[in-house]
């Protein structure tokens, strides 16, 4: 970190061990955006000034993301005895995204780094949860002397993910939805006995049950969008990304946008691809946990209302605890 003017500016460390600081336009005191940005296109701006690189053109879903307001200063800190609020999204041609996000006292709702194999990916559903058990332990549990099973999961998802994939030749009970296949695991065909009697191998579930989050996108961007407009108490951001989610926060910067379409205007809806994935995963916890009407079938799980904290907040509560 390196202080400058009673403020702190974060320093990156690349692999190959070179320090990197990045300083958005808004830590420049009396920076005139407005002349600094007249004539530029939108894509423009975001690279020059909201240093996203991976901009594209289009249209933010989301402009009330800010650089400077809504990221984390440094790694957020995971409490283990509080909740960990995940969303899954099932994307059409194997896309999958899995996001982790915590909340506590203060009012914040802390995003941490989502699991994304990407647009080319093929894997499946099942090994895709496997993929998300190990993330969990690894980095969420392990580090606390915890298993997976003892992590404090609430699980939310796309709604396609409750229905039964398109049927293949085998019969309807031997079909089960992503949610199932999450939860209770798969049985995989493993060719004949002697007797010519199939041989299924069978997969244990994670046990997680997901619940289905809003199937109305406008509902999730709203969700979200109403967390990044709200400020807290003492000016505290309502949402913070840890900034080792850097898929999450070139989202956010524009990643997740509306197409351009040949006449000038923009899609209605926003682009399917890497960033939508994630981003739809976290649409479908914010609109259960910030809806009027909060979910009462959460019976393992705490209210979802007050329960929010800022980074700097679960790090001292977890401190305290100790």
């Amino acid at each position: 970190m390196i202080e400058q003017a009673k403020r702190i500016l974060p320093l990156r460390k690349t692999k190959d061990k070179w320090w990197i600081l990045t300083i958005h336009y808004s830590s420049v005191p009396g920076y005139d955006y407005e002349a600094a940005t007249a004539g530029m296109s939108e894509e423009t701006i975001r690279q020059e000034l909201e240093i996203d690189w991976s901009t594209t053109k289009g249209k933010r879903v989301y402009p009330e993301f800010g650089r400077r307001h809504h990221i984390a200063l440094d790694n957020i800190g995971f409490n283990p005895r509080a909740p960990l609020y995940c969303g899954w999204d099932w994307g059409i041609g194997g896309s999958l995204a899995f996001v982790p996000t915590q909340l506590n006292g203060f009012g914040q709702w802390l995003i941490f780094p989502p699991v994304s194999p990407g647009e080319e990916s093929t894997i499946g559903v099942y090994e895709f949860g496997q993929i998300v058990s190990d993330h969990l332990q690894r980095y969420y549990a392990a580090p606390f002397g915890l298993t997976v099973k003892q992590l404090r999961t609430v699980h939310f998802g796309d709604p396609a993910g409750a229905g039964p994939p398109p049927r293949t030749g085998d019969s309807p009970k031997e079909v089960r939805s992503c949610f199932q296949i999450i939860e209770r695991g798969l049985e995989l065909a493993a060719g004949v006995d002697e007797q010519g009697r199939p041989i299924t191998i069978r997969r244990p579930g994670f046990g997680w049950h997901i619940k289905p989050g809003a199937v109305n996108i406008t509902d999730r961007l709203e969700a979200i969008r109403n967390r990044l407009k709200l400020t807290l108490h003492d000016g505290l951001p309502a949402l913070v990304v840890d900034p080792r989610a850097q898929i999450t926060i070139e989202g956010f910067l524009g990643g997740y946008h509306y197409p351009q379409r040949r006449d000038g205007h923009y899609e209605s809806r926003p682009e399917k691809n890497i960033y939508s994935h994630v981003m739809d995963a976290l649409g479908y916890v914010a609109t259960r946990l910030f809806a009027h009407n909060a979910p009462d079938d959460e019976d393992d799980s705490p209210s979802y209302r007050n329960e929010f904290a800022s980074h700097a907040a679960s790090r001292y509560e977890y401190l305290r605890e100790r």
